[in-house]
């Protein structure tokens, strides 16, 4: 009885370790898709491109840090280019824009970064980005825009992103294995389904954080509830 007990405990344990883990990790889904949402239909200028995927923005930052976004830019062909960038960044007024021109020679990529802090806050709680590319054949108009969430907390945004992917993979991995090598997950059965599908998507949802694409956050998370949900509705038939 003792070890029965023991045993319910551990599983007990591991089962809060499990949900722990998906939930930072859907909750960094949640913020990272949030910020890209509303900086898709912010004020900008509406152009339209191919997407910029080397848009690399931070997903959250307190008010009163100072961080940097970047883009990157390849030049693949036997010939220099010459791309020419514009960047808007939010102001409380107006988003104030930026333009530069880039030499690239043949073979040479660039990384080129950008300073925002609290003077580029808006609505409260966001700063907003935009970069655009303008074409130099053969490479098209190319255009990307982001939002970071500004955080209260007193830490900065990169600390609590790095503890929320930290917690979620340690967290459902550990549980997983430890349940399944417990016996409480069998190898095919339909909880152990359930509980793999919600982990396979966390871990989708927070490599999509640092990717950007706020449709695929949105999916992912409207997905994870469902699962959530239906698998909540089996636990209180048992």
């Amino acid at each position: 009885m003792k070890e029965e007990n023991m045993g319910n405990q551990k599983n007990n344990f591991y089962f809060v370790l499990y949900l722990v883990g998906v939930i930072a990790g859907l909750l960094l889904t949640l913020l990272a898709t949030w910020g890209d949402l509303e900086a898709a239909f912010y004020g900008f200028d509406r152009v339209g491109g191919v997407r910029m995927s080397s848009l690399s923005c931070p997903i959250l930052m307190n008010d009163t840090e100072t961080s940097t976004f970047s883009i990157k830019l390849s030049n693949s062909l036997d010939r220099n280019l010459a791309p020419s960038i514009k960047t808007d960044v939010s102001m409380p007024g107006a988003p104030i824009s930026n333009y530069e021109s880039v030499l690239l020679l043949p073979g040479e990529s660039k990384k080129l970064e950008w300073q925002i802090g609290p003077e580029n806050i808006d609505l409260d709680r966001f700063i907003f980005v935009r970069a655009w590319s303008y074409a130099a054949y053969p490479q098209p108009d190319r255009e990307g825009t982001c939002g970071i969430i500004i955080h209260p907390f007193g830490i900065s945004g990169a600390t609590i992103t790095w503890v929320l992917v930290i917690v979620s993979l340690l967290g459902t991995g550990i549980s997983l294995y430890k349940m399944k090598q417990a016996g409480s997950l069998d190898g095919s059965g339909m909880r152990t389904s359930r509980y793999n599908l919600l982990a396979i998507l966390m871990l989708v949802g927070l490599i999509n954080s640092f990717i950007g694409i706020w449709l695929v956050g949105v999916l992912i998370l409207a997905v994870s509830l469902l699962v959530g949900v239906i698998s909540a509705g089996f636990s209180v038939k048992l």
